[in-house]
Order: structure tokens, then C-alpha cells, then sequence
């Protein structure tokens, strides 16, 4: 199994997900999904190649895959896979203009 890294991005993107659903849903609703998002880091150190490959327009993000966290599908996923482990770059809503949201952090 590799190891998965959260960046600094994709850590920000959770826990304000985290806090939107504690608004929104309460405790339990945020602590479930923060258990699905888990749950499916699992399953990419166990089967990195699991996600579909992400089509972006730019180049920098060659090699980007992506996966519904489980139980949560409109949430996204977004992760590379290195020889050393698999790095979370980003866990967005799907609904969300995802192109430009990596077109910014370029």
C-alpha cells in the first residue's frame, strides 16, 4: 500500500467542508463524511489507479486522477500518484468550476 499525503490545499478544502456540514447537517453529517473521505484514501493506497483520469486543460495538471469519496459522490477527490505514495492535491464539490479553481492555483 502507498502512503497518502494531504497537501496544504486539499487539508484547507476539508475542513471547511468539515465545517459546512457541522452548519448544515451537524456533527454527526461532518464526522460521517470525514470517515467516507478516509475510507476512500484507503482504497487509493490499496488500488492507487482506482480513480478515472482527470481531462484538464492545462498541462500542469497531467497525471491528475480523481474519485467520488464514497457515500459522498458529489465530493471529489483529486490526487496524483508519485513514486513515493499518492498526493491529495485537492477534495472539491463536483458542482463547483473546477478548471478554474486549478487554473488559479497554477
Amino acid at each position: 500500500m502507498k502512503p497518502v499525503t494531504r497537501k496544504v490545499k486539499a487539508r484547507v478544502d476539508l475542513l471547511e467542508q468539515f465545517n459546512y456540514f457541522v452548519d448544515h447537517g451537524g456533527i454527526e453529517l461532518a464526522d460521517r463524511y470525514f470517515t467516507a473521505v478516509e475510507m476512500t484514501c484507503r482504497q487509493l493506497a490499496a488500488f492507487p489507479l482506482s480513480g478515472a483520469p482527470y481531462l484538464a486543460i492545462s498541462p500542469a495538471l497531467n497525471g491528475v486522477r480523481r474519485i467520488p469519496v464514497t457515500g459522498f459522490e458529489n465530493y471529489l477527490i483529486f490526487y496524483m500518484v508519485n513514486a513515493t505514495g499518492i498526493d491529495v492535491i485537492r477534495v472539491l464539490h463536483g458542482a463547483r468550476d473546477i478548471d478554474n479553481i486549478f487554473a488559479e492555483q497554477d
